[in-house]
Protein backbone atom coordinates (compact mmCIF):
# COMPACT_ATOMS: atom_id res chain seq x y z
CA UNK A 1 0.00 0.00 0.00
CA UNK A 2 0.96 3.61 -1.11
CA UNK A 3 1.32 6.12 1.44
CA UNK A 4 1.60 9.85 0.65
CA UNK A 5 1.28 12.72 2.76
CA UNK A 6 0.01 13.48 5.79
CA UNK A 7 -3.56 15.11 4.37
CA UNK A 8 -3.50 13.07 1.60
CA UNK A 9 -3.13 9.61 3.50
CA UNK A 10 -4.62 10.14 6.68
CA UNK A 11 -6.76 13.70 7.51
CA UNK A 12 -8.98 13.66 4.16
CA UNK A 13 -9.75 9.93 4.33
CA UNK A 14 -10.76 10.37 7.85
CA UNK A 15 -13.10 13.36 7.43
CA UNK A 16 -14.72 11.30 4.50
CA UNK A 17 -15.30 8.31 7.18
CA UNK A 18 -17.11 10.54 9.33
CA UNK A 19 -19.00 12.18 6.64
CA UNK A 20 -19.86 8.34 5.72
CA UNK A 21 -20.42 7.90 9.26
CA UNK A 22 -23.77 10.69 9.34
CA UNK A 23 -21.65 13.83 9.96
CA UNK A 24 -21.81 16.97 8.50
CA UNK A 25 -18.43 18.08 7.07
CA UNK A 26 -17.77 22.13 7.23
CA UNK A 27 -14.89 24.06 5.08
CA UNK A 28 -12.49 25.74 7.12
CA UNK A 29 -13.98 28.96 5.73
CA UNK A 30 -17.22 28.23 6.80
CA UNK A 31 -16.32 27.23 10.33
CA UNK A 32 -14.54 29.98 11.06
CA UNK A 33 -17.18 32.10 10.35
CA UNK A 34 -19.60 30.18 12.69
CA UNK A 35 -17.24 30.58 15.20
CA UNK A 36 -17.16 34.62 14.76
CA UNK A 37 -13.27 34.44 14.09
CA UNK A 38 -10.27 32.61 14.95
CA UNK A 39 -10.53 33.77 18.99
CA UNK A 40 -14.01 32.30 19.48
CA UNK A 41 -14.52 28.20 19.81
CA UNK A 42 -17.96 27.48 19.78
CA UNK A 43 -19.72 27.64 16.04
CA UNK A 44 -22.23 30.01 17.79
CA UNK A 45 -25.29 30.02 15.63
CA UNK A 46 -25.48 25.97 15.78
CA UNK A 47 -25.19 26.33 20.15
CA UNK A 48 -27.80 29.16 19.88
CA UNK A 49 -30.42 27.43 17.85
CA UNK A 50 -29.45 23.73 19.68
CA UNK A 51 -29.62 25.30 23.12
CA UNK A 52 -33.22 26.56 22.81
CA UNK A 53 -34.80 23.49 21.14
CA UNK A 54 -33.37 21.39 23.70
CA UNK A 55 -34.31 23.56 26.42
CA UNK A 56 -37.81 25.57 26.66
CA UNK A 57 -37.03 27.68 29.44
CA UNK A 58 -34.00 28.71 27.53
CA UNK A 59 -34.54 32.05 25.02
CA UNK A 60 -32.32 33.68 22.20
CA UNK A 61 -30.76 36.17 24.94
CA UNK A 62 -30.53 33.38 27.57
CA UNK A 63 -29.08 31.15 24.73
CA UNK A 64 -26.50 33.89 23.68
CA UNK A 65 -25.68 34.42 27.52
CA UNK A 66 -25.20 30.37 27.69
CA UNK A 67 -23.02 30.66 25.02
CA UNK A 68 -20.12 33.25 26.76
CA UNK A 69 -20.63 30.92 30.21
CA UNK A 70 -19.32 28.06 27.80
CA UNK A 71 -16.72 29.57 26.19
CA UNK A 72 -15.26 30.97 28.97
CA UNK A 73 -14.64 28.11 31.01
CA UNK A 74 -11.18 28.27 32.76
CA UNK A 75 -8.54 26.92 30.83
CA UNK A 76 -7.09 24.44 32.87
CA UNK A 77 -8.58 21.17 34.21
CA UNK A 78 -11.37 22.47 36.20
CA UNK A 79 -12.43 24.41 33.07
CA UNK A 80 -12.30 20.98 31.51
CA UNK A 81 -14.76 19.63 33.87
CA UNK A 82 -16.88 22.43 33.69
CA UNK A 83 -17.08 21.75 29.87
CA UNK A 84 -18.36 18.00 30.88
CA UNK A 85 -20.86 19.16 33.23
CA UNK A 86 -22.47 21.53 30.43
CA UNK A 87 -22.46 18.07 28.32
CA UNK A 88 -23.80 16.50 30.79
CA UNK A 89 -26.61 18.51 31.87
CA UNK A 90 -25.65 19.40 35.26
CA UNK A 91 -25.37 23.27 34.71
CA UNK A 92 -27.77 25.68 34.93
CA UNK A 93 -29.17 29.07 34.39
CA UNK A 94 -31.41 31.47 35.87
CA UNK A 95 -35.31 31.41 34.69
CA UNK A 96 -37.22 34.97 36.05
CA UNK A 97 -39.84 33.95 35.33
CA UNK A 98 -40.06 30.81 37.51
CA UNK A 99 -37.88 32.18 40.46
CA UNK A 100 -35.59 29.65 40.34
CA UNK A 101 -32.05 27.96 38.51
CA UNK A 102 -32.95 25.25 35.94
CA UNK A 103 -30.98 22.30 34.14
CA UNK A 104 -29.93 23.00 30.91
CA UNK A 105 -29.64 20.18 28.19
CA UNK A 106 -27.10 21.20 25.38
CA UNK A 107 -26.95 17.67 24.32
CA UNK A 108 -29.61 14.95 24.14
CA UNK A 109 -28.07 11.32 24.71
CA UNK A 110 -31.16 10.04 24.20
CA UNK A 111 -32.64 10.86 21.08
CA UNK A 112 -29.41 11.19 18.74
CA UNK A 113 -31.15 12.28 16.07
CA UNK A 114 -32.12 15.52 17.38
CA UNK A 115 -28.62 16.83 17.98
CA UNK A 116 -26.33 18.28 14.87
CA UNK A 117 -22.88 16.63 14.37
CA UNK A 118 -20.03 18.64 12.39
CA UNK A 119 -16.12 17.95 11.24
CA UNK A 120 -14.08 20.26 10.32
CA UNK A 121 -10.36 20.75 9.39
CA UNK A 122 -7.57 23.06 9.62
CA UNK A 123 -9.03 24.92 12.76
CA UNK A 124 -7.05 27.76 13.59
CA UNK A 125 -7.61 29.14 16.97
CA UNK A 126 -5.64 31.98 18.74
CA UNK A 127 -5.79 33.47 22.33
CA UNK A 128 -4.25 36.78 21.49
CA UNK A 129 -0.78 35.02 22.03
CA UNK A 130 -0.16 32.25 20.14
CA UNK A 131 -1.95 30.23 17.38
CA UNK A 132 -2.93 26.68 16.86
CA UNK A 133 -4.05 24.38 14.11
CA UNK A 134 -5.89 21.53 14.66
CA UNK A 135 -5.71 18.86 11.77
CA UNK A 136 -9.50 17.73 12.38
CA UNK A 137 -12.09 18.95 15.02
CA UNK A 138 -15.27 17.50 15.98
CA UNK A 139 -18.48 19.63 17.10
CA UNK A 140 -21.37 18.07 18.75
CA UNK A 141 -24.53 21.01 18.78
CA UNK A 142 -21.86 23.67 17.94
CA UNK A 143 -19.64 22.62 20.92
CA UNK A 144 -15.87 21.39 20.12
CA UNK A 145 -15.55 18.01 21.63
CA UNK A 146 -13.08 15.96 19.76
CA UNK A 147 -9.68 16.96 18.25
CA UNK A 148 -7.97 14.24 15.60
CA UNK A 149 -3.99 14.82 14.69
CA UNK A 150 -3.16 13.35 11.99
CA UNK A 151 0.06 12.29 10.37
CA UNK A 152 1.44 10.39 7.47
CA UNK A 153 2.24 6.22 8.04
CA UNK A 154 5.35 6.81 6.39
CA UNK A 155 6.67 9.43 8.70
CA UNK A 156 9.13 7.91 11.14
CA UNK A 157 7.45 8.47 14.85
CA UNK A 158 4.65 10.11 13.22
CA UNK A 159 2.72 8.82 16.43
CA UNK A 160 5.28 10.52 18.89
CA UNK A 161 5.37 14.08 17.17
CA UNK A 162 1.54 14.20 17.26
CA UNK A 163 1.74 13.60 20.44
CA UNK A 164 4.10 16.66 20.90
CA UNK A 165 1.98 18.64 18.99
CA UNK A 166 -1.17 18.07 21.31
CA UNK A 167 1.03 18.76 24.44
CA UNK A 168 1.90 22.48 22.22
CA UNK A 169 -1.70 23.04 21.82
CA UNK A 170 -2.71 22.41 25.71
CA UNK A 171 0.17 24.55 26.83
CA UNK A 172 -0.87 27.62 23.41
CA UNK A 173 -4.61 27.36 23.55
CA UNK A 174 -5.80 26.25 26.87
CA UNK A 175 -8.93 28.02 26.64
CA UNK A 176 -9.62 25.73 23.20
CA UNK A 177 -8.60 22.63 24.69
CA UNK A 178 -10.27 22.92 27.92
CA UNK A 179 -13.41 22.58 26.15
CA UNK A 180 -12.93 19.59 23.97
CA UNK A 181 -12.91 16.19 26.12
CA UNK A 182 -10.79 13.68 24.15
CA UNK A 183 -8.28 13.63 21.69
CA UNK A 184 -6.84 11.26 19.04
CA UNK A 185 -3.73 10.62 17.46
CA UNK A 186 -4.22 8.38 13.95
CA UNK A 187 -1.83 7.74 10.71
CA UNK A 188 -5.02 5.54 10.04
CA UNK A 189 -3.15 2.53 10.51
CA UNK A 190 -3.25 2.63 13.79
CA UNK A 191 -5.70 5.27 16.27
CA UNK A 192 -4.65 6.34 19.99
CA UNK A 193 -7.06 8.00 22.36
CA UNK A 194 -7.10 9.57 25.26
CA UNK A 195 -8.79 12.52 27.32
CA UNK A 196 -7.92 16.21 26.98
CA UNK A 197 -6.02 17.87 29.81
CA UNK A 198 -4.10 14.83 30.69
CA UNK A 199 -1.39 14.89 27.33
CA UNK A 200 1.12 12.60 29.43
CA UNK A 201 -1.23 9.42 29.40
CA UNK A 202 -2.41 10.71 25.57
CA UNK A 203 -2.53 6.82 24.22
CA UNK A 204 -4.10 5.00 26.88
CA UNK A 205 -6.63 2.94 24.67
CA UNK A 206 -5.86 2.51 20.90
CA UNK A 207 -7.51 0.39 17.76
CA UNK A 208 -6.50 -1.39 14.46
CA UNK A 209 -8.33 1.17 12.71
CA UNK A 210 -9.05 4.98 12.41
CA UNK A 211 -12.68 4.92 12.26
CA UNK A 212 -14.47 7.96 13.58
CA UNK A 213 -17.36 8.01 15.86
CA UNK A 214 -20.73 7.50 14.47
CA UNK A 215 -23.17 10.63 15.67
CA UNK A 216 -25.60 8.31 17.80
CA UNK A 217 -22.54 6.90 19.71
CA UNK A 218 -20.71 10.56 19.89
CA UNK A 219 -24.45 11.84 21.59
CA UNK A 220 -24.28 8.97 23.59
CA UNK A 221 -20.50 9.32 24.79
CA UNK A 222 -21.14 12.86 26.17
CA UNK A 223 -23.68 11.47 28.46
CA UNK A 224 -21.68 8.56 30.35
CA UNK A 225 -18.20 9.68 30.23
CA UNK A 226 -15.91 9.61 33.17
CA UNK A 227 -15.86 12.85 34.92
CA UNK A 228 -12.36 15.03 34.69
CA UNK A 229 -10.28 14.68 38.27
CA UNK A 230 -9.72 17.10 39.69
CA UNK A 231 -6.38 18.20 40.70
CA UNK A 232 -5.19 17.18 44.53
CA UNK A 233 -4.16 20.88 46.06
Amino acid sequence: MKFGTERAAAQNPFIRYAVEAGWTCLLPEDALRLRGGPQHTLLRPVFVELAQRLNPHVDAARAADLARRVERVAPRIEGNLDAWEYLKGLKTVFVPEEKRERNVRLVDAERWDENRFHVTDELRFTNGTHRIRLDVAFFVNGIPVLVVETKSACQQEGIAKALDQLRRYHRQGPELMALLQVHALTHLVHFYYGPTCTPTRCAPSSASFAAPPTPRSAAAWSGTRKAPARPTP
